[in-house]
């Protein structure tokens, strides 16, 4: 039985609303024909979640280089390309534009800002600092096979 499925026979078990009242039986039998959809939907969220927290991991290693490297934090051209290939992508899967376009702009400010505010503290030299738990410099990645020893 698949992920979506388990969770769907979940939500056909719930038979309350959230309020603790309990469904009609017209309100339990349009759950029980929604409830595929909203499992499948549960995943969709959950991995987006995940993609978005590997997404800011990466931006926080982005800042770390860009603080050893003397690299400004904003890169404007970058921005640009980034933007294009989005909507670009956004309009192939046809995404509403609007919508597109809003969602690149909160997430592109989300983590320039968590970039930024990392540079920041970074410049500052902040003792114990670390990213995604590792000391500053250490990317999360695995010492050479001859350091590991």
């Amino acid at each position: 039985m698949s992920a979506a499925e388990e969770r769907a026979d979940e939500l056909v078990v719930e038979r309350e609303e959230p309020d603790g009242q309990a469904l009609t039986p017209a309100e339990e039998a349009v759950a029980i024909g929604l409830a595929p959809f909203r499992a499948r939907l549960d995943e969709i969220d959950a991995q987006l979640v995940d993609l978005l927290g590997e997404r800011f991991r990466i931006c926080r290693e982005v800042a770390v280089h860009k603080a050893e490297n003397e690299i400004a934090m904003m890169q404007p051209g970058r921005v640009e390309i980034v933007r294009a290939r989005y909507l670009r992508h956004g309009a192939e899967l046809d995404l509403p534009g609007d919508f597109t376009a809003a969602f690149l702009d909160l997430m592109i400010d989300a983590t320039c800002r968590a970039e930024d505010e990392l540079m920041e503290r970074l410049a500052a030299d902040e003792e114990g600092l670390s990213v995604l738990g590792n000391p500053v410099g250490d990317k999360g990645q695995e010492p050479p096979a001859e350091e590991a020893r």
